[in-house]
């Protein structure tokens, strides 16, 4: 069905409604001159144009629609022209429009681009353009080019097709102008807002990183630290410690395209990379005058690299970086091109010039190859003449966490974030995840030119910062709530392994740790373990004598003087009669089968003795052997009808039921006892095994050794649990009440070592600082007088010791650390809004409408920060409450009633 003629709704000549505008809401039709008069005001909306059977694209421009650029006043101007043989493009939303550009002539005109810039038209070059973009357009694909990883050639090429998806050819190629106006814009945009369009010196005197987005977290003098805060007390002053963090990405790599003679950047080290020319001259002259350095760990990929691949293809094989390790955010003038992997003259200058930006007296310094880089990073600072001096700076070297493992064990003893004191969580891997975001843009950037790939990069780890900024608010509160319920566990858990440990190996170990943090270098590390000294022949032997121990007590103790004794008997006949299969030996079965009859006989006299005491007991015997239908019993499947096994209802003495509950008792201990010696003979066997065993056949034994092991964990654990549910049984009719509270439920995840996490420890969080430590090393002691001078127990009780010490503190560090930043962050958004306001009237000079322009986005961007520093106290109202409870429920105090948990849920 197609559409009559009919007249205009709007006109009063009876023009005939043909034409229909795609992007306006109206979607009646007008005729040409009603549809020129409503689009005065929208010259690059599409035009459809009915023609008897269906709609065809139409052209505003041909209707005679025609873009008017004014006086600078704003006036129209009696006096327009033309611009070149009327055939202007203009790039919008919309698509590529030709239009007609009438532009000011008048004797007080201004040149033409910024004619097209008072219209909102970005041009594309500064004299005579013939080409502009819409500031709509410009800044929809800054933003979506940060933000979906868009290439400015896809861009360009969807716009092309929405403006013509039929034709072959581009009649009116602006690609190469779309590019460069993208390059400009954003180049302008980072001037804007660092500030330099309200300097009178302009762009011109720009200081290197000026434009660089800042962390607000991060400690920065006169800006948003105490005005006190080089007096602090070392107890405080580590709350002043800059955290940074070193690596390379090898994927942001250039092909040898272009030069930096052809294609210059345009941020000169204003903003994240640094200044090149002096980067490159600084590789020139001392790549060739540093000494060679012996690689003393593993040999990581970053230094073989560094030493041996070349690559040859590219004029840039990736990208190094220092940035900000507590907030993930890029530091101003640390970001820079490597040419044959992570070389140490590339890291040394991009440290170096880090540093020289809101450095500050004590620095953390995490890099995933730490152990060599720092160890002649003074020698090398001597040759290079540096401007930053080390001398006054106390500078930690660590090992980002994930990376630790990898190293040999003395660098995970000495450069651990989880041993080293007034670092809190940080776990040094920021820079890692900040390459993720950055990464998609590696297909675009490896076939740009060496100034405008800088360029784009820098836009990109603007928008990365300003991303990271704008979430401060919810990041650092979620990570507040997370540290004190954290703090709070470790901190108990802690407590409550140090009360079953003696108090003079507590003292030692408490003296040695302290010495340690205070002066690392000349004190030994009370994390570092010796070799272990457990070998698979050794843990062999003393299982033969444990079993040979065994059998001696029950084959000639009498079997009424140990009432639990025959469980155990039990178990191990009903476990050997299950490894019987088809094909065992007549030996097998007649050894089994002896040990069946020598059973039953014991229990046929037991079961005499039994119904003196008990009466009744042969009968409920008979019966529940009924209830279960099973005929002819083996022996280990008669009920032993212990008085814990009784019904309280049948008559029994209290004195057996307490003569139960004392053996039961003590052997629910001597069961934890063997379970937790028997777990640590298997990390034993399991660091040996690691560090020793090569080889299928000597691995295949130390399997089997281990399996034996576990074995007895596994028997140790079941009977923990039988006797604990005796003892329940037993509680309800004696009335023993608070041994609950030692001889807990042991659950499959209590199970385990002292350096092992639980199951969801180990999948979710895989780190040392949110581990937990098994209730069956804090209930009981754990160190008995045959284990004084075992050296093994005690290395592991102090190793474990310390760092559940550690744990426990890096969650309190973490705690007064994020408070300390959250203070900054408030403190430097005033400071930021203060600046704005102090710099609204710096130019004096210029003329009145451009002195409006400069003060009213002085006043705008301070009213931005005034509404992030809001947003960021109001969501932080309750932090001070939050840890006041947390501190109150370590010292089993009332918390404060002046909030709810609904306040802090909020």
């Amino acid at each position: 069905m197609g559409f009559t003629a009919q007249e205009c709704p709007t006109c009063d000549t009876g023009g005939i409604a043909e034409y229909r505008c795609s992007d306006c809401a109206d979607l009646q039709l007008y005729c040409a001159e009603c549809t020129v008069r409503h689009h005065s005001r929208n010259p690059l909306h599409r035009l459809a144009m009915w023609v008897k059977t269906h709609f065809c694209r139409a052209d505003l421009k041909k209707l005679g629609v025609r873009i008017q650029l004014g006086h600078p006043t704003g006036e129209r101007c009696p006096n327009p022209k033309r611009a070149f043989n009327d055939d202007f493009v203009i790039l919008d939303i919309t698509g590529v429009h030709h239009v007609g550009l009438d532009y000011c002539d008048c004797p007080q005109k201004v040149h033409l681009p910024h004619q097209l810039m008072r219209a909102r038209l970005f041009p594309a070059t500064v004299t005579n353009p013939k080409t502009a973009a819409t500031y709509h357009l410009m800044e929809h694909f800054h933003l979506l080019r940060t933000q979906s990883k868009i290439s400015a050639y896809e861009f360009y090429q969807g716009i092309a097709r929405q403006t013509d998806n039929v034709s072959p050819e581009d009649p009116a190629d602006r690609y190469p102008a779309f590019l460069r106006m993208s390059r400009a814009w954003s180049h302008l945009k980072m001037l804007k807002r660092g500030g330099r369009g309200h300097d009178p010196s302009g762009a011109s005197g720009t200081s290197p990183g000026e434009c660089a987005v800042e962390c607000p977290a991060c400690p920065q003098p006169e800006k948003n630290l105490p005005a006190d805060w080089k007096n602090a007390p070392k107890a405080k002053s580590w709350l002043y410690r800059l955290f940074v963090g070193l690596d390379a990405n090898f994927r942001l790599k250039r092909k040898k395209v272009s030069n930096s003679t052809v294609d210059p950047g345009l941020n000169k080290g204003y903003a994240y990379f640094v200044e090149e020319t002096a980067y490159k001259a600084f590789l020139h002259e001392f790549d060739t005058k540093l000494p060679p350095e012996k690689n003393t760990c593993h040999n990581h990929d970053a230094v073989k690299l560094a030493n041996i691949k070349k690559v040859r293809e590219t004029d840039a094989s990736g990208v190094a970086t220092v940035e900000c390790t507590r907030h993930d955010m890029k530091r101003p003038c640390s970001v820079g091109d490597l040419q044959y992997g992570e070389r140490y003259v590339n890291m040394d200058y991009l440290y170096f010039s880090s540093l020289e930006h809101h450095s500050m007296p004590e620095i953390v310094t995490s890099y995933d190859i730490a152990c060599q880089w720092s160890r002649n990073l003074s020698t090398r600072h001597d040759i290079y003449n540096a401007p930053f001096d080390c001398s006054h700076h106390r500078i930690n070297f660590l090992i980002p966490k994930f990376h630790l493992p990898a190293h040999q064990s003395s660098c995970q003893y000495d450069y651990s974030f989880n041993n080293t004191p007034g670092v809190g969580r940080t776990d040094g891997e920021a820079v890692e995840r900040g390459w993720a975001a950055v990464n998609p843009f590696a297909t675009s950037t490896k076939e740009m030119g060496p100034g405008h790939r800088r360029d784009v990069l820098d836009d990109v780890f603007g928008a990365y910062n300003w991303g990271k900024v704008r979430q401060l608010a919810p990041t650092l509160l979620k990570k507040v709530k997370t540290a004190v319920d954290k703090h709070v566990t470790h901190q108990q858990a802690f407590d409550d392994f140090t009360q079953v440990l003696p108090a003079e190996s507590v003292q030692l170990w408490t003296t040695m740790v302290e010495k340690w943090e205070d002066d690392p270098e000349h004190n030994p590390n009370p994390f570092a373990a010796t070799e272990p000294t457990v070998t698979m022949a050794a843990v062999r032997r003393a299982l033969a004598e444990e079993e040979a121990a065994l059998l001696h007590k029950l084959t000639n103790l009498p079997i009424y003087r140990h009432l639990t004794d025959g469980h155990f008997t039990r178990r191990r006949l009903r476990a050997d009669v299950k490894k019987l299969g088809d094909h065992s030996t007549d030996n097998q079965r007649a050894t089994v089968l002896e040990r069946a009859n020598a059973l039953r006989r014991k229990l046929e006299a037991w079961f005499k003795i039994q119904q003196v005491y008990i009466p009744g007991a042969e009968n409920l015997r008979t019966i529940q052997l009924k209830k279960a239908d099973i005929q002819n019993p083996a022996a280990f499947n008669l009920p032993l009808l212990l008085p814990s096994a009784i019904s309280s209802t049948l008559e029994l003495a209290t004195s057996l039921r307490d003569i139960e509950w004392r053996l039961r008792h003590a052997q629910a201990h001597d069961a934890l006892s063997d379970l937790r010696k028997h777990l640590r003979m298997r990390s034993h066997l399991y660091q040996f095994k690691d560090r020793f065993v090569r080889g299928q056949h000597a691995n295949t034994r130390a399997r089997s050794v281990i399996d034996n092991v576990q074995h007895k964990v596994d028997e140790d654990a079941d009977r923990y649990r039988r006797a604990r549910a005796a003892l329940l049984s037993l509680s309800c009719t004696l009335g023993k009440t608070g041994w609950e509270e030692t001889l807990k439920v042991l659950g499959e995840r209590d199970v385990r070592g002292m350096t092992a996490g639980t199951e969801e420890e180990e999948q979710e969080q895989q780190s040392e600082g949110n581990r937990t430590l098994s209730w069956i090393w804090r209930s009981t002691p754990i160190v008995g007088p045959e284990d004084a001078h075992n050296p093994d127990l005690q290395e592991g009780l102090r190793i474990e010791w310390c760092k559940s010490r550690a744990r426990a503190n890096r969650w309190d560090e973490e705690v007064d650390l994020l408070r300390e930043e959250m203070r900054r962050v408030v403190r430097y958004h005033s400071w930021k809004a203060r600046q704005w306001l102090d710099n609204a009237d710096a130019r004096p000079t210029l003329a009145a409408n451009a002195r409006e322009g400069l003060s009213a986005y002085a006043h705008r961007q301070a009213e931005i920060r005034t509404t992030m520093r809001s947003v960021c106290a109001h969501g932080w109202r309750y932090v001070d409450a939050l840890i006041s409870i947390g501190e109150a429920e370590l010292s089993g105090e009332d918390p404060p009633s002046s909030i709810t948990e609904s306040d802090i849920s909020a």
